[in-house]
């Protein structure tokens, strides 16, 4: 009875020791797997993004067009106001 104690947590032990080995490599897998799937979808997201871009930069531009039309308006505004004022002024002398 006193020697098959030792002999059963040497069993016992050695069965543990292989199972967590496997768990660990199986572990190391799994992250492997993780580490693959993150990069495609990082590879996925900078494309994404990257379209993105594209299409908003010609919307960027055509705010940028609008704002020089909005100046343009402006200045004519300021212009044919200007023009008004000199021809009430020719009026009065």
């Amino acid at each position: 009875m006193e020697n098959i104690l030792p002999t059963v947590l040497t069993v016992v032990a050695v069965i543990l020791t292989i199972i967590l080995s496997v768990v660990g490599v199986q572990i190391i897998l799994v992250l492997s797997e993780v580490k693959k799937t993150l990069n495609k979808v990082n590879t996925t997201l900078d494309e994404a993004e990257a379209k993105f871009n594209s299409l908003i930069s010609p919307l960027q531009n055509l705010g940028g067009m609008a704002s020089g039309f909005q100046t343009g308006v402006k200045v004519f505004e300021s212009f044919t106001g200007w023009l008004t004022q000199r021809k009430n002024d020719t009026k009065k002398k």
